[in-house]
């Protein structure tokens, strides 16, 4: 599998099978549109997908009462999420506060940096956390709506954010900072912008996810008011070699 494509499974329901990280052998099914499809459509997409080579399929993180038709066809955990949430109120925006940090737009030409920053920061986890350009050009695009911020010092790319919204909810995609500058409020300060921003555009609601066992951005997240929503995302897989 080489490229990206959209199927509508159903009046409702649209897919994107895209190959994961650039590994022909390995496709990711998102669900773009509708709700997630039914155990026969998952089987069939199996079927098709293992005919041109492809002998690992993940779905995106996705929540527990979307498993069963992935889960009778065969797929398992691969790995489980933290979800978090907050509410907004219309007119009431989150302040961004003192800090020192310059947000910035991030210029087409400094996804390589972007993406350095990005390795650094998820180094210590599982590969499912870990951005490719595809990845990134992939989260901007999943929202109707999409904001790319960064913050530098001496001229390079050292924490970054997307933020997204469609319709009135928004979701903070993405949140990066270089282990060489964490703990000096950079992520604060860019979460506060993603919020702030959200708030101003009428968005009634933000969603966040991150690890199970990321101590850390959970102290970050609930400093900004986000609650964990019990349950959690999970994403799920399938291998023809299990």
């Amino acid at each position: 599998m080489v490229d990206v494509e959209y199927q509508r499974v159903s009046r409702y329901t649209m897919l994107r099978i895209s190959p994961w990280r650039g590994d022909p052998s390995t496709a990711q099914v998102v669900t773009v549109r509708g709700p997630g499809p039914d155990e026969e459509t998952v089987r069939d997409l199996l079927d098709r997908l293992g005919h041109r080579g492809v002998a690992t399929v993940l779905t995106a993180a996705i929540a527990q009462e979307d498993h069963h038709p992935f889960v009778a066809a065969g797929f398992t955990p691969y790995e489980r999420l933290a979800l978090l949430h907050r509410y907004l109120q219309a007119g009431d925006p989150t302040k961004v506060g003192n800090s020192t940090h310059r947000i910035r737009k991030i210029g087409r030409f400094r996804v390589p940096e972007v993406l350095e920053v990005d390795a650094a920061a998820f180094a210590t986890f599982t590969p499912i956390w870990q951005f490719d350009a595809a990845a990134y050009t992939e989260a901007c695009g999943a929202t109707d709506v999409s904001r790319r911020r960064c913050v530098r010092s001496d001229g390079r790319i050292v924490a970054y954010a997307i933020t997204g919204r469609t319709s009135t909810s928004g979701f903070v995609q993405r949140l990066a900072v270089h282990p060489s500058h964490g703990g000096i409020g950079i992520g604060s300060a860019l979460l506060a912008d993603a919020v702030s921003w959200l708030a101003h555009a009428g968005t009634r609601d933000v969603w966040i996810n991150t690890q199970t066992d990321n101590a850390r951005a959970h102290a970050l997240y609930r400093r900004h008011g986000f609650e964990e929503r019990p349950g959690g995302l999970t994403v799920l897989r399938y291998s023809t070699d299990r």
